[in-house]
């Protein structure tokens, strides 16, 4: 029992690392933000252009968060590894 506590811990040091992703997705995302006005001020004319291409760019941020939140939620619930390891004790 004591390796299956282990298996557990490292599976919440792993969702934890996972759900960090969250935090520099929020990072790249005022990034992008931050350029494309940047972008309009020096450039007005182009302002629907880069609004659209910013608009694409902050939507994939976004999925990258999805996923890392995704892959938490199946390491902490819905882990296969963690079923055959109890199919082993």
């Amino acid at each position: 029992m004591e390796s299956l506590a282990k298996v557990i811990g490292v599976i919440h040091i792993a969702a934890a690392i996972a759900l960090s992703n969250g935090i520099f997705t929020t990072f790249g995302q005022s990034k992008v933000a931050c350029q494309a006005i940047e972008s309009i001020a020096r450039q007005p004319e182009a302002a629907n252009d880069i609004r659209s291409s910013m608009f694409v760019g902050l939507a994939m941020c976004e999925t990258s968060g999805i996923y890392g939140l995704l892959i938490a939620i199946i390491m902490l619930f819905a882990n296969p590894l963690l079923d055959k390891l109890i199919s082993l004790l």
